[in-house]
């Protein structure tokens, strides 16, 4: 062996102080930076820069919390203005309360009348289990979320020394935030990415570099929300390779949201997610990708014919047409759906259920959770840990091993918001797994329907408005692609109208006065019972009372412009304009523009009533120097002005439609102005020019096809008549003028459906009449 060199030690004593420094100036390289990017984001924070992200956030109220006005932010676009549910809850719970979060989307949630969902009728069966005890149910279901939301909800929970969670959850996996189906975020990133860049979002560093890309990336106009018709161009097929990443971020986040309650000693109810299988047909149906010359001519001769023949109740027929054309293409869900009433109409509903769920597999617009998403929630709930599953899927019918009646619209409004009797059997279940994860309840009696519509105050009144809530949402896109349409909407204008007649009687509005002064005395905490309250109190007449219910909800609830401006129209109804006005001003003061835009009407309303046109210019003026292209300011300003300025109005009008072809409302405003002025042509003109822009506006569509009608144009009152009828309620004398108009035309197949829609429609009418002419009128058809 050879003698060491004198310089070893030397050498060695340099490597490692090379090597050192090498890792001095890598730790620097990455120090420096982050010293920065925490320094940038100290000083945003003591600037007032930027928003917090939490779902909870400190409230006025000292030792209280709030839920986010701006959550859904790190999610969507700050246009759409999606918030929570509005409610506060204290960080140290009281002693001898049971604290249960419901987690989910719209339908935990409660859409369209949250007051009345699952989550406020699981609290009322809660209240009688537990009758010595304060129960609390905070429902932080959002529209429009998905598990990735819902996960960073949870966590916000967990510090809140929550007794039990909720799980009701997944219908927007798709079409939510980063799904496939989404119309606004990239699509199916990995999880780690999506979770990283909700980390960013959620830091004032993240929202300034946000705010900056967003300045510089685009200059065009902010997307307001537009519920599910965002999403009509947003197809997802059901053998789409995109769903895997869909289905195992779910899988992962339903562990961690589980994970995260059994860490903070909380319990989680997961429950499987119902569909309206039997009375929602696909919102979207497409081909097979190879289906193409020949053969998709001769499918659709099939299917044309067998949707007619299933239109007008000829099974046999209907069914060798439709199972031709299965043979030919097996991925179109409408045949499938069709196939599968024909099977329950015959009483096979074993086969009809397979038909109805592999409809909902193959519906392109993925607003229905697939059997594979409550495959997941059984497969995390058998996983162990502090969890039970409530399998509200198998139990109302809507899962393809349940032996329960399909579920349709006897639990379900349309695709997956329930009705009362559906919210109310989700609740009762979700009550009984919830005391197997709870304390032994003091009482073992839970509340029957009528127990429990009298604890929240549910009576024909309510029935009414909650059949105009929903209204909107089915009139619009995509259900008009459902091929039951007509009749669906022709049966809701039905029972909109009985609604409407039994809710307004004075016995009936009698009726919601003694159950809701009932119920308040024994729920003296609920919000919603309070704003139920101060409604019938102003159905009644009684100001001073629909007053002291108002400003009770705003004790029972956190700080909301809409609350005090509620408050602000009363004072100024009963004449205290001073207290009103001054309501009015401090709460503009703590507005975002857009909320300065809603007080608007408040304003009007006030200076109305003091007769102070000017100040409401003036106010207008301020408000429009604000936001100049909102195009509800500008609305106000043109209603303002007709009368006094009838051609100022008319500018205002169409310089909104100008910009937004789409504004419906200022379509019917300048409409108006011009028949009103003796404009007719400018009236047609106007009504023609914007037609294409407003598929949704049916009094226009209508107005179009009597111009085209006097015009002697019957190609073109097809067209806006076939508008009409997909833009809202229509009753049977038009699809019996659009059925004669495609006879003139020589185009008897579609003339026969649309002929067939309308004995469909009389029979929802009553019109007995109508069904027998439409029967003689089918009988010479066949004839010839």
């Amino acid at each position: 062996m050879s003698a060491p060199r004198p310089d070893a030690p030397l050498r060695s004593v340099s490597a490692t102080t090379g090597v050192r420094l090498w890792v001095f100036r890598a730790l620097a390289l990455v120090a420096v930076p982050a010293l920065l990017v925490v320094g940038l984001e100290i000083g945003l924070r003591v600037a007032g820069y930027g928003r917090p992200t939490g779902f909870l956030i400190p409230d006025r109220e000292p030792g209280m919390f709030r839920t986010n006005p701006d959550y859904v932010r790190l999610f969507m676009p700050e246009s759409f203005d999606l918030r929570p549910l509005n409610f506060r809850v204290a960080r140290e719970k009281p002693a001898n309360t049971l604290r249960v979060v419901v987690l989910g989307e719209s339908a935990a949630q409660g859409v369209p009348a949250p007051m009345f969902g699952f989550a406020p009728q699981l609290r009322a069966q809660l209240r009688a289990l537990y009758p010595g005890r304060r129960i609390e149910v905070l429902n932080a279901g959002v529209v429009a979320i998905n598990s990735h939301a819902v996960y960073q909800i949870a966590r916000g929970f967990a510090a809140f020394s929550p007794d039990l969670f909720v799980v009701y959850l997944g219908n927007n996996e798709v079409v939510g935030p980063y799904g496939p189906g989404c119309a606004y975020l990239s699509s199916s990133p990995p999880l780690w990415v999506i979770r990283a860049s909700v980390a960013v979002k959620s830091t004032r560093t993240g929202q300034l570099l946000g705010a900056l890309f967003a300045k510089v990336a685009t200059r065009s106009k902010a997307v307001e929300w537009g519920g599910m018709s965002m999403f009509v161009n947003q197809a997802v097929a059901g053998d789409d390779p995109r769903l895997e990443t869909v289905y195992r971020n779910f899988e992962q986040n339903l562990r961690d949201i589980v994970r995260v309650a059994n860490d903070a000693g909380a319990p989680v109810l997961l429950t499987t997610v119902v569909a309206n299988l039997k009375d929602c047909p696909p919102l979207l149906s497409l081909h097979r990708a190879d289906l193409a010359g020949d053969e998709l001519a001769r499918w659709q001769r099939e299917f044309d014919a067998g949707r007619v023949a299933w239109k007008l109740g000829d099974t046999a027929s209907g069914r060798a047409h439709l199972e031709a054309a299965r043979q030919i293409d097996a991925h179109h869900a409408e045949t499938l759906f069709l196939l599968g009433s024909l099977e329950l109409q015959a009483g096979r509903e074993s086969e009809a259920r397979k038909f109805f769920v592999e409809a909902l597999h193959w519906d392109a617009l993925r607003f229905r959770p697939d059997p594979r998403v409550n495959d997941i929630v059984r497969a995390v709930a058998a996983e162990g840990g502090k969890v039970r599953l409530v399998d509200t899927a198998r139990l109302l019918g809507a899962d393809p091993e349940s032996t329960a009646p399909i579920a349709g619209r006897e639990l379900l409004f349309e695709h997956v918001h329930f009705d009362w009797e559906g919210n109310s059997r989700v609740a009762r279940a979700m009550a009984e797994g919830a005391v197997a994860l709870l304390p032994t309840p003091e009482n073992k009696v839970f509340l029957d329907a009528n127990a429990a519509a009298a604890a929240l105050g549910y009576t024909a009144r309510e029935r009414f408005n909650v059949l105009q809530r929903l209204a909107p949402i089915v009139q619009s896109p995509p259900f008009p692609n459902q091929v039951t349409y007509p009749e669906d909407m022709a049966r809701l204008g039905r029972e909109l109208a009985m609604a409407q007649v039994a809710s307004r009687s004075p016995a009936a509005l009698q009726t919601a006065k003694r159950v809701i002064v009932a119920a308040v005395a024994s729920d003296p905490e609920s919000a919603d019972l309070a704003k139920l309250e101060q409604e019938i109190a102003d159905d009644l007449g009684d100001l001073p009372g629909a007053l002291a219910a108002s400003q009770r909800v705003q004790k029972l609830q956190p700080y909301s412009y809409a609350l005090a401006a509620d408050e602000a129209i009363k004072l100024a109804r009963l004449g205290r304009y001073d207290e009103a006005e001054k309501l009015l001003r401090a709460t503009a003061a703590r507005c975002t523009p857009r909320e300065q835009v809603a007080l608007a009407p408040a304003f009007g309303d006030l200076f109305a009533r003091t007769k102070r046109p000017e100040d409401y210019r003036r106010h207008l003026d301020a408000l429009l120097a604000l936001v100049p292209n909102d195009a509800n300011a500008r609305l106000f300003r043109a209603r303002e002005l007709r009368g006094r300025d009838n051609a100022g109005a008319e500018r205002e009008l169409r310089a909104i439609l100008e910009r937004d072809p789409g504004q419906q409302a200022a379509q019917e405003e300048l409409v108006a102005l011009l028949l009103e002025t003796g404009k007719r042509e400018a009236a047609e003109q106007a009504t023609l020019a914007t037609v294409d822009h407003q598929s949704r506006n049916q009094a226009n569509n209508l107005r179009a096809a009597l111009f085209a009608e006097a015009r002697g144009d019957a190609e073109a009152q097809v067209r806006f008549l076939r508008a009409a009828e997909r833009s809202g309620p229509v009753n049977s004398g038009l699809e019996l003028r659009l059925a004669r108009r495609l006879f003139d035309l020589k185009r008897p197949l579609e003339g026969l459906e649309h002929l067939a829609d309308a004995r469909r429609l009389a029979v929802i009418e009553g019109d007995a009449e109508t069904i027998a002419s439409i029967d003689e009128l089918l009988k010479q058809l066949r004839g010839a």
